[in-house]
């Protein structure tokens, strides 16, 4: 069955799971990866890098989740695809929204 070309978030267990994730990392790979800069620890992005990419980092690893913290967003992305870069493409139990750049990838 064909799918609609879109983000799945929350897919795991659902009818059609795996083109479901099929699309998300096709989507992820073609159109936002080479978008998005991923910074570690107390690394931070330059002025260039904050207007050239969507910067991000993890600022917390705890049970069932982890959190990114959006640096910058210069492309403007939705909350959906911010959550799929930060789960480089997988979404596979979805994501919440804290605040205005916080957000939280379930990953169990």
């Amino acid at each position: 069955m064909e799918i609609e070309q879109k983000i799945y978030s929350a897919w795991a267990f659902t009818e059609n799971e795996l083109e479901k994730r099929d699309m998300n990392y096709k989507i992820y790979k073609v159109d936002l990866e080479h978008k998005a800069k991923r910074f570690y620890g107390d690394e931070e992005p330059t002025e260039e890098e904050r207007k050239q990419f969507t910067c991000y980092k993890l600022i917390r690893h705890g049970y069932g989740h982890n959190k990114y913290q959006i640096i910058s967003n210069p492309h403007n992305f939705s909350n959906l695809e911010l959550a799929l870069i930060c789960d480089n493409g997988n979404l596979c139990f979805g994501y919440q929204v804290e605040g205005k750049d916080i957000i939280s990838i379930f990953t169990d």
